[in-house]
This record gives structure tokens, C-alpha cells and sequence, in this order.
């Protein structure tokens, strides 16, 4: 998606009335390096502008896409020491371990298990949802990240947390290893923020670019490139990695 936007903006933009006139170089610098453009036509104030944007995108893109991985570990790590099959399918199954369960050793249903079936649990398997329950396990081996996603997301993945309780029927560690996920979730989801940062970035900077070439092109002097009508982006929140576009202008 945001190749072809980029794609799409460099075919329009070098197809422009005009522009295959132009020096099409600082178009193509701006598109590798936002600011490179405004700096091979000589106005290095704006270009230093836009390389502190690109850098600080970038960085905050790997900070939080490190920031998320290591969340996930930390979420992972919780699940397995909180939640466990045995545990989850024991609720459920009066008839003891269910042969599609082939990947839990005998030793580890004896030491997981619920001593008796767990009513709740019961109730959702006498109601239809036998095979369901089946079906829409995804067990770590199979599907690791639709596994950790399911023992948060789903209810009837309650039954399988070490702190169950009957009474409540339902589970304390359950909503602690959910707002982990989120956390995690959150961190990627900044880190693609950034991404689309990089991306206004260089549309930015095509733009301007642009407009300065049709202006040398016009007869504007060197130096008076950088007043007039412009197009800038700025941070309005870099902790929520926000940017707002601003037309300006200059005399």
C-alpha cells in the first residue's frame, strides 16, 4: 500500500505539466531522502528540517517494534506459567483426557487437571459446542500466535488460568495477560505509525521540491526559493508519533 502511493505519487509528479522539463534528480533525491532535494538546490535550512524528521521517524519506528517484541516475550512468558491445557480441557471433558489432545503427556494431565468438571464449562460443552471447542483450539505447536491470542481473547479460555475461580467463574490472570497483549499490540502499531510518518514525509518533500524547481523555472531568484506559499509537516504529539501538515508562507 505505501509502495504504491509512493509509486503513484513520483509517476503523477514527473508527469505534471512542466516537469519533464525539470532537472528530475532532486525530484528522485527528495523521493530517497526526504530533504535531499531542497538541499541540491542550495536551501539546506529546510533539508536539515526534514533529515531530523527522518531520523527521529526511524528511530522511533525501531524503538517501538523492539518495544513490542519484547512486550510479546514478556506476554508469552506469562501464559506459560498462568494457563494450561490440561487444566482448560479438564474443566470440560468428564470422560478425561480427549484424544485430539495427543501433544499433552499423561503426566502433564495428572499434574494440570481439574480434580471434578467445572459447571460453567460443563454447561458450554453440553450446549452444542463439543466439537466446537475442537475446532477452534490452536494449539502452540500448530498456530503459536493465534494460540496466545486466543487465551485472552475468548471466554471459554478461562477454565485453563491457575487462579480460575468457580465462584466468580472467571479469572484475575485472564485480564492481566490481556492488557500485556494490548500493550505489545500498542507498541507495533506506534512503530507502523512512524511508518506512515516516513511516508507524508517524502510526499512532503516531493511537493516542495517540486514547486521550488517550478519556480526556478518561472525565474524566481536562487535565493527567494524558500519564500511564498509552502507546504511543511510538523510533530503535534511525538509521544503519540502524530504529525499535522501546515500551509505556510513566507516574504
Amino acid at each position: 500500500m505505501k509502495r504504491a502511493t509512493l509509486a503513484a505519487l513520483v509517476i503523477v509528479t514527473l508527469l505534471a505539466p512542466g516537469a519533464r522539463a525539470m532537472d528530475a534528480k532532486p525530484l528522485l533525491y527528495s523521493l530517497l531522502i526526504p530533504g535531499m532535494g531542497e538541499w541540491s538546490l542550495g536551501h539546506k535550512r529546510i533539508a536539515l528540517t526534514h533529515f531530523a524528521l527522518e531520523a527521529g521517524c526511524w528511530a522511533g519506528n525501531f524503538y517501538y517494534r523492539d518495544r513490542g517484541f519484547e512486550l510479546r516475550h514478556d506476554y508469552e512468558a506469562y501464559a506459560e506459567a498462568h494457563w494450561e491445557e490440561a487444566r482448560w480441557a479438564s474443566a470440560w471433558s468428564p470422560d478425561g483426557q480427549p484424544d485430539w489432545m495427543d501433544w499433552v503427556t499423561p503426566e502433564q494431565w495428572d499434574a494440570y487437571a481439574w480434580p471434578d468438571t467445572i459447571a460453567s464449562a460443563m454447561d458450554f460443552w453440553r450446549d452444542g459446542h463439543q466439537d466446537y471447542l475442537e475446532s477452534h483450539f490452536a494449539p502452540y505447536q500448530e498456530d503459536p500466535q493465534h494460540y496466545y491470542e486466543n487465551l485472552g481473547k475468548y471466554d471459554w479460555y478461562r477454565w485453563g488460568w491457575d487462579d480460575y475461580s468457580e465462584s466468580a467463574d472467571d479469572s484475575a490472570n485472564r485480564y492481566v495477560y490481556a492488557a500485556m497483549r494490548k500493550d505489545s499490540n500498542d507498541a507495533f502499531t506506534t512503530a507502523e505509525h512512524f511508518i506512515y510518518a516516513l511516508v507524508v514525509g517524502r510526499v512532503v518533500s516531493l511537493a516542495d521540491t517540486f514547486l521550488m524547481l517550478r519556480r526556478l523555472e518561472a525565474g524566481v531568484p536562487p535565493q527567494e526559493l524558500d519564500r511564498g506559499w509552502r507546504l511543511e509537516m510538523a510533530p503535534v504529539d511525538p509521544r503519540e508519533s502524530r504529525f499535522a501538515l501546515a500551509l505556510t508562507r513566507r516574504w
